[in-house]
């Protein structure tokens, strides 16, 4: 039995966009159906897209999320339709949070409700399992997920990784999908165990620290907002550490995300806007005295070597693989006019491949900004 595959449209036409990802999942193992299908779309044809996955796979677990850019091993669109389907050597079990902006802890019993469905519960044993999650995005909701499945999961060693929603930017909403329902404020989530060997999963970061670093001392962090680094107006002291005036300090921040460095590591904070008073917004939180380092663009080819490289030491033999890329890295990829490079090099190490591009990624029960997560089966 064929193990997986990867099927993408780019037609308009949300109905033969369908047909021709059914046409390649149905002429796989004689119209088998998938245990898992994972997909992804732009929103305008997300929830028919949902609704007839389900329909035409019932037996299946359909999962799937509205993303910026749909791109996969396959191709990459601004609108379409992509699929991955895994018939064979997995084991998954699903579920939804729900009022992810108040309280989903509330729904932390749909998390170990799906973990006792796992044939693995028994012995207690979650080797090679993970938690593929899709939050809605731009409700500022996704720490408060993450603290739920942190809460549900932290004990059993099954890492986390997933993406936010997904839209062009002129939209401004976004949607999850689990069996054929549409979500416009929710987490959908699958645990996967996969009976062939390792689960991998990467971090990406194509930036790099400057000698900037500042401390943010007055924060709003349920909204995301910083007023002040070093005790002086936020705006003011990015503006002068990138030498630009303030009118234009969003142009200078799209490529200059904030970093936080936790053992060794950097990991990212991507600003969202510049208020009038001098605040800026981000789209992930930052803390109370937080110690940020302002970052700026690395080598990206040479970054990508590196991932490569890591990769294929620990899956030589890669079967599928589900890639979350920010929405901000696709879009500053499209302007430096290596986005197809960038899925193109992704595609010689991770096997076939599905890709998602939202307002933000998560791994490890944190929620980050402007980085590649990568989940690689073997």
């Amino acid at each position: 039995m064929q193990r997986y595959i990867v099927s993408f449209s780019e037609n308009a036409d949300e109905k033969k966009a369908l047909e021709e990802n059914c046409t390649k999942i149905c002429g796989c193992n004689n119209c088998a159906q998938p245990i898992l299908i994972i997909f992804s779309s732009d929103t305008e044809g997300f929830e028919f897209y949902s609704r007839s996955l389900k329909s035409r796979f019932p037996s299946s677990t359909v999962i799937g999320c509205t993303t910026y850019s749909v791109f996969s091993s396959c191709g990459t669109a601004s609108r379409g339709l992509s699929c991955l389907s895994v018939f064979d050597g997995i084991e998954c079990s699903s579920g939804v949070l729900l009022e992810i902006t108040r309280n989903p802890m509330k729904y932390r019993s749909c998390v170990t409700q799906a973990l006792s469905s796992l044939s693995s519960y028994e012995n207690n044993s979650y080797e090679n399992t993970c938690c593929l999650e899709f939050t809605t995005a731009l409700s500022r909701a996704e720490e408060l997920v993450q603290d739920t499945l942190s809460d549900a999961l932290s004990r059993t060693r099954i890492r986390t990784f997933g993406s936010s929603g997904g839209c062009m930017p002129s939209e401004k909403k976004t949607y999850v999908s689990l069996n054929g329902t549409v979500y416009d404020e929710a987490c959908v989530f699958v645990l996967v165990h996969n009976t062939r060997g390792k689960i991998f999963l990467y971090r990406e970061n194509i930036y790099s620290p400057t000698a900037n670093k500042f401390t943010a001392t007055s924060v709003d962090c349920e909204e995301r907002t910083v007023y002040e680094y070093n005790g002086r107006v936020a705006a003011d002291v990015l503006s002068r550490a990138l030498t630009v005036p303030r009118d234009r300090l969003s142009e200078a921040l799209f490529t200059h995300p904030m970093g936080r460095e936790i053992d060794g590591d950097i990991y990212i904070t991507d600003f969202d806007r510049v208020n009038e008073d001098g605040s800026i917004s981000y789209f992930s939180r930052i803390y109370g005295y937080t110690k940020m380092i302002l970052l700026e663009p690395d080598n990206a080819q040479r970054v990508w070597r590196e991932t490569k490289s890591a990769v294929v030491n620990a899956v030589p033999n890669p079967s599928f693989s589900i890639a979350v890329n920010c929405e901000s890295r696709t879009i500053f990829f499209e302007r430096s006019g290596i986005f197809g490079d960038f899925v193109r090099n992704l595609g010689t190490y991770s096997g076939g491949f599905v890709g998602f591009s939202g307002y933000g990624e998560q791994l490890d029960f944190m929620h980050l900004n402007q980085s590649l997560v990568l989940a690689v089966f073997e």
